[in-house]
């Protein structure tokens, strides 16, 4: 898994370095109901923050709800 991410890391640094301030400028609707991070309108700058945003937002203490014993388990 640990190579999947390095090479997963390594394209989409590859592909940020080609965009142009015109590329980055470019917006475009998201269903800002599906996440605290997206918004109505987002660019591509927004779009590859959003996933250190969001590993960001998990990896804190009591980001996710308590889990609860299921009988049985």
């Amino acid at each position: 898994m640990g190579r999947k991410l390095e090479k997963t890391i390594a394209s989409l640094s590859r592909q940020l370095e080609r965009e142009t301030r015109q590329t980055l400028s470019r917006s475009m609707p998201f269903p800002d109901r599906w996440n605290p991070f997206f918004a109505t309108l987002m660019t591509p700058n927004d779009v590859y923050a959003y996933p250190t945003q969001h590993y960001d937002f998990d990896a804190k203490p009591g980001s996710f709800p308590p889990t609860q014993h299921i009988k049985g388990s």
